[in-house]
């Protein structure tokens, strides 16, 4: 069997995975989506490494968070259509599945049939571990009341966005200028936040007055 057919064959097997568990598959066959009814994504991809040869195929398994207010913001910020659909770079929550979970940028290799085999099962394996509790991140409740452990020290700029949607409510701003540190109050990503929060009320004022 070709190195070719024996990756393309595991990725149609992680794809499969993958589609149990409601994700859909997208761009080249290597990048699986799942959305929420908000339009938030998870974000599984197989991205091939620049260091693969003829006889061994190197590659990453990203794993992404994209929120939907989030990425409303870049398309609108560079032009995009909206009918693009989030890749993992655009995530703000990242993550690579490595030989222990989430953890470390590991590389996977595949060199013949026995390579092919055990790094498929182990991937597939790790996925039934992980994906459930991703899932968890879609649900909008768990990341504003719960702040998942997974999330990290940037779970609050997660939170600040879904409450952006909202405009900049009492809850946002002290989530911004109160909870973080003084200096942070005119950085980049908070005063990005902000911006946002106010465009979404400007524009249902001006909604209101058409009506």
């Amino acid at each position: 069997m070709s190195l070719k057919w024996l990756f393309n064959n595991f990725v149609r097997a992680v794809g499969d995975e993958l589609a149990g568990y409601g994700f859909e598959r997208g761009e080249g066959g290597r990048v699986f989506r799942r959305f929420s009814p908000q339009g938030d994504a998870l974000i599984i991809e197989v991205q091939v490494s620049d260091h693969s040869s003829r006889s061994e195929k190197i590659f990453y398994i990203n794993v992404a968070l994209v929120l939907a207010p989030k990425w409303e913001w870049d398309r609108q910020r560079t032009g995009r259509p909206d009918s693009e659909l989030p890749r993992h770079y655009n995530g703000m929550w990242r993550r690579r599945l490595g030989f222990s979970g989430l953890s470390g940028d590991d590389q996977w290799r595949i060199a013949d049939e026995s390579t092919a085999a055990e790094v498929s099962d182990q991937v597939r394996r790790h996925l039934d571990e992980i994906v459930p509790n991703l899932l968890l991140l879609l649900d909008r409740i768990v990341l504003l009341d719960e702040t998942p452990d997974i999330l990290g020290p940037g779970a609050w700029l997660l939170r600040a966005w879904l409450l952006a949607e909202q405009g900049p409510t009492e809850e946002l701003k002290h989530l911004l200028f109160v909870e973080r540190p003084a200096h942070t109050h005119d950085s980049v990503p908070i005063r990005t936040v902000w911006n946002y929060a106010n465009s979404k009320a400007a524009a249902e004022d001006s909604g209101k007055l058409r009506t």
